[in-house]
């Protein structure tokens, strides 16, 4: 079974308070985009233990680590009937960049092993049990606009902002990381703007560069002021609204046109040696 565990992109994302587990609640609106790693699951037959082969862009990490790893570890306790399988993970989709893919691959390895194996857990079951593995693994059981909210879990369904239907979409990783747990230490809580981020979508995609905040931006330009310079690049060239996905470090500017083809104002000289996504956006 070969599948595309795809990333996605944070519309807003609000911090508005801490909770006495440690999280925090959080509003924010998940866009599914293309761009995607690829995951191989197979029944190892005669095998007497899983095996896991990870390439691309995973870094060093131990197999204990990889989300992946986890979704099989917490399947099998459940569930000790599974088979020995082997698992191949292709990383396409930027590491530390806020767009989910290590999130993607863990709930796609639940779907997979629950479709293979002929577990018939329900969409609601693989959510609850994404949840247990990160905050964002559960959007990627179903992968459609929604609404998130409380430490991530929960997910209402929206349908994704008109103004986007259709425009292009270009996303960009600098060279730059940092982690989730750091960014949150640093970051200020706005509970003020809870309930507000629904309505704001709403809005002519031309006001949201002052209506739509993502919260981490601010910690995280202050660290790293090339990311800012880079989203004002976006800008420049042409962006309806730009902005850092999750707790970054990847950008996103949203375009009427292909932002790559403007020969009047190149953006590519910009990009040279970064990874980019381009996609024209529609409802996956």
């Amino acid at each position: 079974m070969i599948l595309h565990p795809h990333a996605k992109i944070n519309l807003g994302l609000r911090i508005l308070r801490r909770r006495p587990d440690g999280y925090h609640d959080i509003e924010s609106c998940m866009l599914p985009i293309s761009w995607a790693d690829q995951l191989t699951v197979e029944i190892a037959t005669g095998a007497v233990a899983d095996s896991y082969e990870v390439s691309g862009l995973a870094g060093e990490l131990p197999i204990e680590r990889n989300l992946v790893y986890k979704a099989v570890q917490l399947l099998r306790a459940q569930h000790p009937e599974i088979p020995p399988l082997q698992l191949k993970l292709e990383k396409l989709i930027p590491t530390e960049a806020g767009l989910g893919g290590g999130s993607a691959d863990a709930a796609y390895t639940l779907l997979a092993i629950n479709e293979l194996c002929r577990l018939d857990l329900s969409t609601a079951q693989l959510e609850a049990m994404a949840g247990e593995l990160g905050s964002d693994c559960p959007f990627f059981i179903q992968s459609r606009p929604v609404l998130v909210t409380g430490r991530g879990e929960r997910l209402t369904p929206l349908t994704m902002p008109s103004a986007l239907l259709s425009k292009w979409l270009l996303v960009v990783k600098p060279p730059i990381g940092m982690s989730t747990a750091e960014a949150y230490r640093q970051v200020t809580r706005h509970p003020e703007a809870e309930g507000k981020l629904t309505t704001l979508l709403e809005r002519p995609i031309a006001q949201w560069r002052e209506l739509i905040v993502n919260d981490f931006e601010s910690v995280v330009f202050a660290h790293y002021p090339e990311l800012a310079a880079l989203r004002d690049t976006l800008y420049r060239h042409g962006a309806l609204y730009a902005a850092m996905s999750g707790s970054g470090t990847a950008l996103y500017g949203i375009f009427d046109d292909n932002p790559l083809l403007d020969d009047t104002a190149p953006l590519t000289p910009h990009l040279t040696g970064l990874p980019v996504w381009l996609e024209r956006l529609a409802l996956l």
